[in-house]
Parts: structure tokens; C-alpha cells; sequence
């Protein structure tokens, strides 16, 4: 059941973000509304370090811009009955997907209009959902193909051996075969015997498709 008077917490790495919006929605009528650091939400344990209750509002800007996301804090939030919103600049499929399997409402993209958030908010501190439930299972399902895809296009790598990876790595790196040798203390022809198994494991008659086929999948 919801909270009555939620709480909005706001978490965001950047306090000036975080300060601002808290005053923002302190001004268009949300009553308890507090700010943390994300290094300083969860404790030793899983717990919260701030007082929250089931059907609390968590506002999550996922970037901490030093490389890391707040992405471990969605689940133990969620599993304390949060309603966890996750702010972020990317709403790629892979990121949305990961976000809602560890129990968010949604993902927001920072560029969203405040009017917007504002009417999410209201829907959440009603008892309403971020997302109806058609919604969410649609987006769940587009990520599913994605994933699928994206397994499609890394299967023909899992074939390689240990060392036609190295050697491949280091070709996507932009190093050449002479290079290669002389890093790894082997012969040229040793390296182009690795790189022909690439070629014929990846089904492609050039090193330059090789290359190609591995930046389109990601890879390494």
C-alpha cells in the first residue's frame, strides 16, 4: 500500500542538482522531500541510512560522472517496497532493462520537461504507476529482442580460442601483425596462422571484415 504523505528522496552524485530539484518540488507542493549522496544511501547491510517507508518516492540520477551508476542501490531500495524512478541521460534499451529488472519504476531521461516529472511524482504519491502495465511489458519485451540481437552478434566470438582473442583484440586496437609478434614474444607467422583461425571461425575472407564484424557486435 502507498504511503500517505510520501517522502520524494532525491539521490544524485552532483549536490547542486540534487539541492535544486529538492527545491523545486518543495515549491510545487511535495511536503517532505530530502536529498542524499548516493555513497551515503545504503549502510554495511543493505539498510538505508535515511528513514524510509513503503511507497516512498526515490529519484536516482543513475550517472555519478567518476564512471560509476547507481545501479546496486535500485534493488535494495525496491525491496524495502521504494518506488525507485531512475534519472539518466542514456535510456538505451540495455540500461532500461537493467534498471526495471532490479525493481525500478521507470527510467526519465534528464532532458524530460520538470512539468513532467512533477505529474509522474503525483501519480506515484497517489498509488499510481510510472508505467501501466501494458506499457512496461511492451518495453520488457523490446529489451528481450535487443538482448537477443546483441547475443546473435557476440555468438561467432565465443568460438575463438584464448589466444585468436588476444590477437584479434589487437588488431581492433589498431596494432599490426609485426606488433603483435614482438608483444607477445611469437613468430608473424604464428600470429597470421591466429589470425586466418579468426577469419574462418567468423565465416569472413578478410581481416578488414573481421575488424568490421567486431566494432558492429561491440567486441571485445
Amino acid at each position: 500500500m502507498a504511503a500517505i504523505d510520501p517522502m520524494v528522496l532525491v539521490v544524485d552524485a552532483h549536490a547542486l542538482i540534487a539541492s535544486s530539484l529538492a527545491i523545486a518540488l518543495g515549491h510545487a507542493g511535495f511536503s517532505r522531500v530530502a536529498t542524499v549522496d548516493p555513497d551515503r544511501l545504503i549502510l554495511g547491510g543493505g539498510e538505508p541510512s535515511v528513514q524510509l517507508a513503503p511507497g516512498d518516492i526515490v529519484l536516482v540520477g543513475l550517472l555519478y560522472g567518476d564512471g560509476r551508476t547507481a545501479l546496486p542501490l535500485i534493488r535494495p531500495l525496491a525491496k524495502r517496497g521504494c518506488r525507485v524512478l531512475v534519472m539518466a541521460s542514456d535510456q538505451g534499451l540495455a540500461l532500461a532493462g537493467e534498471c526495471l529488472d532490479r525493481g525500478a519504476e521507470t527510467v526519465l531521461g534528464k532532458a524530460m520537461s520538470f512539468e513532467r516529472l512533477v505529474a509522474v511524482l503525483s501519480r506515484l504519491s497517489s498509488g499510481g504507476f510510472a508505467m501501466t502495465k501494458e506499457e512496461r511489458g511492451a518495453l520488457l519485451e523490446t529489451v528481450e529482442r535487443h538482448h537477443a540481437a546483441e547475443r546473435a552478434l557476440h555468438r561467432p566470438f565465443t568460438a575463438l580460442t584464448d589466444r585468436e582473442k588476444e590477437v584479434l583484440s589487437a588488431l581492433v586496437a589498431g596494432a599490426a601483425p609485426k606488433q603483435i609478434a614482438h608483444l607477445r614474444g611469437i613468430t608473424v607467422s604464428t600470429v597470421r596462422g591466429h589470425i586466418q583461425g579468426v577469419l574462418s571461425k567468423l565465416d569472413v575472407s578478410s581481416q578488414r571484415e573481421a575488424l568490421a564484424m567486431a566494432r558492429d557486435a561491440g567486441w571485445p
